[in-house]
């Protein structure tokens, strides 16, 4: 197994072509959450994430994933790439926190589980986020959660949140677990087998439990009319206050007005006396 989050930043090579095609910048994921779909490349990127050349892979052309590179089949990179664009992406997983059905709060997913030989999403790791983080630091006797919610369990998906089976939680780390999918690793040893594109042609065993987060409903939120929230926002501030702040902004709007006044005012008081 390995981390989706070790996979982004590798080089991709185009084995027939013999040519770099650049690193992973994003791994793209079916809407079961069961396996990888694709990848999004990037090309001459700068150092701090700006420029470049994009292109999307197909999980279909990889046909392997080394310790420094995965290479792929540029004959066939360009299946189902329209399909792609739509599809939900890593990111759009992590962060999401994770609860038991018996009410056990077990972490956010902090990263993804990919059994490499075919693209298999194993699991979601587990992970404690800032805010639990700093409270082991103060409790260091307080239980930690350690390990990975199986992919494959009946999870309902939320905006930010995913409610799990009581038995979906695989305890230890994820490595401990990796003599279950040696059978799969092993198969690729064979010179004709792509089980890459096998596991990608195979019908979904389950409906869509993941969305891009652009598709959620909050980003609904521009299309209301912007300008009276605004208004009302900003006259909020104002009516709260006691009233001398109120005077001061009633000062600042007619302030020009009121300086012409202290400027002439002096003088005709200096001539009247």
């Amino acid at each position: 197994m390995i981390k989706g989050s070790q996979l982004v930043g590798r080089a991709v090579i185009d084995m027939e072509a013999a040519e770099r095609l650049g690193k992973i910048k994003e791994i793209i994921v079916q809407r079961d959450g069961e396996r990888i779909a694709g990848f999004i490349l990037v090309h001459g990127e700068t150092i701090v994430g700006t420029g470049g050349t994009r292109q999307i892979i197909p999980g279909s052309a990889v046909y392997s994933i080394g310790p420094d590179a995965m290479t792929v089949r540029g004959s066939a990179m360009k299946q189902g790439l329209a399909e792609l664009e739509n599809l939900p992406r890593m990111s759009d997983i992590i962060g999401h926190k994770m609860v038991t059905r018996s009410g056990r709060l077990l972490g956010v997913i902090d990263d993804m589980l990919i059994n490499g030989a075919d693209g298999t999403v194993v699991g979601f790791v587990v992970g404690e986020g800032v805010r639990n983080k700093l409270e082991n630091i103060f409790n260091p006797q307080r239980p930690q959660t350690h390990g990975y919610v199986r992919a494959d369990a009946d999870l309902h998906v939320g905006k930010d949140l995913i409610v799990v089976p009581d038995d979906a939680l695989m305890q230890g780390e994820p490595g401990a677990h990796e003599d279950e999918h040696k059978k799969a690793t092993e198969r690729t040893d064979a010179a004709d087998s792509h089980p890459w594109e096998e596991r990608a042609l195979e019908e979904s065993t389950r409906p869509s439990i993941w969305t891009r987060r652009t598709e959620s409903p909050l980003r609904a939120r521009p299309e209301t009319p912007a300008e009276p929230g605004l208004k009302s926002e900003t006259a909020r501030p104002v009516e709260n206050t006691s009233p001398s702040p109120c005077e001061d902004i009633v000062r600042e709007t007619s302030q020009p007005d009121r300086k012409d006044e202290a400027v002439t005012i002096p003088p005709k008081d200096q001539s009247q006396a």
